[in-house]
């Protein structure tokens, strides 16, 4: 398998979890070195209850805790926008010498091959347990979400 220098993770992170954590690790075993994208940055609902400044926490406490901080570029956040070509072309000036994608996101996926930049599909991993959905569900009803997030971020979010 090609290893690239450069590659970039985007997620919502609603809230981190253990699948997220799989991706970066697979990412990392792919490229040298990357860019975590907060994907619907500036959306803030009942389905998106952490802001990107949390969310940028969850991902600084991860990487801290992973040891693997020195491997990450940059954290960006990612406003969505209404022109696919657009969103692009707005985030790879910030993100110049991206050689890859990874993840599982088809609509993210599509919009960098079709402007030339392969996507790496790795698979989902747990899905039936580690989806933002079922998560946040857990957390309304007040259930353990410990199966589900490193346990590092489930002391943050319970401290919410």
């Amino acid at each position: 398998m090609k290893k690239y220098k450069t590659g970039i993770v985007i997620g919502r992170f609603q809230p981190f979890h253990l699948g997220h954590k799989y991706v970066i690790e697979k990412a990392l075993d792919l490229c040298d070195r990357l860019y975590l994208g907060i994907g619907s940055a500036q959306i803030f609902n009942a389905q998106n209850p952490y802001s990107a400044k949390k969310r940028k926490q969850f991902l600084e406490l991860f990487l801290k805790e992973e040891g693997i901080k020195d491997r990450i570029i940059n954290i960006l956040t990612i406003d969505d926008f209404p022109d696919d070509d657009i969103w692009f072309q707005l985030l790879i000036k910030r993100i110049p010498n991206v050689e890859v994608i990874v993840g599982d996101n088809e609509w993210v996926n599509g919009i960098f091959e079709r402007h030339g930049i392969p996507a790496m599909r790795i698979g989902y991993y747990k899905r039936h347990l580690l989806e933002g959905t079922k998560i946040r569900t857990l957390l309304d009803n007040k259930k353990s979400i410990s199966q589900r997030v490193p346990s590092y971020i489930a002391k943050e979010i319970h401290k919410s």
